[in-house]
């Protein structure tokens, strides 16, 4: 896995022009995609979102909540009532106040200091609601289209454009990327912060204490904005070294290397959740008075994921696999997941036969494409398998996994193999058994 660079400038220059070109494009998508007040496709989860309107517009009276939890003023949770008190800049009351306990609501605590922010100039509310909404898609774009520079130094352009396209082509996506309670952005940190240590260890043939922190803050941070799915976090933040240890291995080079950085940000990202939930815990101690009751709210919270009901690993993935709806949308037509795996394999065999054909042997870069596409696979998979009562009852969210990782894992795999299906094979080293032709000799 390979992450040199594509422009033969300055290091200053290369990394400004990029931060440059993921901004200007991040904007441009948000405003190209979606119009003023909510997606083309609509909303994909308003009923959890009122939660974070509800502790905006407490912030926004300069209340504060026991805990710091997110909250519904109504008393009702999934009230959208809600979001219209914010709109309206309707006063209300501590008293009015009811917490939702279940998450530490980070997202609450940096939507409402950004709509703090954004009031100085604006008192509009549904006017702040829109920038608020322009920020989150903004903030989704950006961590995508830096995934794609990732790729692009990895595998060549057609693999960063085929990501991009999977994300621009998902409904599911645009539907949920403006909603402020689940932030699909935090969702690749874990991701992004992966694939930063490896270029960073790549770079300097080591990998600095700071490229872990940044792997535990990743995910400390997505598990402070919820804790659902988390076992899909864990596995992405893994997928950039997991590349590079099989490159490494079709390459001979220090194979055993990755391997214990893979060990390291396992146990990095495993301490974020770790922090993450002893803030919950302090939150809880916070809110109900005792460790005895803050233990049992945590715990009762996270029970619920994966306890209780009669649903099964396999009846979720026939489901939301077999009978599952449209990954992706071109046009009226709609490419199921069932239909996605087919095409994705397909492609691979194809690949496997002209590149031997060509090369009499696959290229590394074979299977770390081919890595790439399980893990993106395995990442939805692992969740509906681990916490089948969590993915009952949210047929709203679950398909949503198939699109954060394995539609966008699986495009960017055709990509890279089209790419090397058409390249020109690398010359041959010499094997040191035969002399080279001296120049003009056929």
């Amino acid at each position: 896995m390979s992450f040199h660079p594509v422009l033969k400038l300055p290091k200053f220059f290369r990394t400004l022009l990029t931060a440059l070109a993921v901004a200007v494009l991040s904007v441009a998508l948000t405003f190209l995609m979606h119009n003023q007040d909510t997606f083309r496709t609509g909303f994909w989860d308003d009923y959890s979102q009122s939660l974070v309107f509800a502790r905006i517009l407490q912030m926004q009276q300069d209340q504060s909540a026991p805990g710091g939890f997110l909250g519904s003023y109504t008393g009702t949770f999934g009230d959208t009532q809600n979001r219209y008190l914010y709109r309206e800049n309707t006063p209300v009351t501590p008293d009015e106040y009811l917490s939702y306990t279940h998450q530490s609501g980070l997202q609450g605590l940096g939507f409402g200091i950004l709509n703090k922010v954004f009031s100085v100039w604006q008192d509009n509310g549904e006017a702040r609601e829109r920038m608020l909404y322009a920020a989150n898609s903004i903030l989704f774009y950006a961590v995508s289209l830096c995934l794609c520079v990732g790729l692009w130094h990895a595998f060549g352009a057609p693999a960063a454009i085929g990501w991009m396209a999977a994300v621009l082509l998902s409904p599911w996506v645009q539907r949920g990327m403006k909603d402020l309670y689940w932030c699909l952005w935090t969702w690749l940190l874990p991701a992004l912060a992966g694939l930063i240590l490896c270029a960073v260890t790549q770079k300097r043939r080591t990998t600095p204490s700071w490229a872990y922190l940044l792997v535990f803050l990743a995910v400390c941070v997505r598990c402070m904005c919820g804790f659902e799915f988390i076992s899909a976090f864990l596995i992405l933040a893994e997928v950039p070294l997991f590349l590079c240890w099989v490159l490494a291995l079709g390459q001979h080079r220090h194979p055993m290397n990755w391997f214990w950085r893979m060990i390291r940000t396992g146990l990095a990202a495993l301490a974020g959740v770790v922090v993450a939930l002893v803030i919950w815990l302090i939150q809880s101690y916070l809110y109900f008075g005792t460790w005895a009751a803050a233990w049992d709210n945590v715990v009762a919270a996270a029970l619920r994921h994966t306890t209780g009901g009669t649903a099964t690993a396999a009846a979720m993935l026939d489901r939301y696999f077999v009978q599952g709806e449209a990954l992706l949308q071109l046009g009226p037509v709609g490419i199921t997941p069932p239909v996605w795996l087919g095409l994705c394999l397909a492609v691979f065999l194809l690949a496997a036969v002209v590149l031997v054909v060509r090369r009499r042997a696959l290229p590394p870069e074979y299977a770390g494409l081919a890595a790439l596409f399980v893990l993106g696979l395995a990442a939805p998979v692992s969740w509906m398998v681990l916490a089948p009562a969590h993915c009952e009852p949210h047929p709203h969210l679950i398909p949503m996994l198939w699109n954060f990782a394995f539609a966008p894992a699986g495009a960017a795999t055709i990509g890279g193999l089209l790419r090397l299906m058409v390249q020109k094979p690398a010359p041959r080293p010499l094997t040191g058994k035969e002399e080279p032709h001296a120049a003009g000799t056929p």
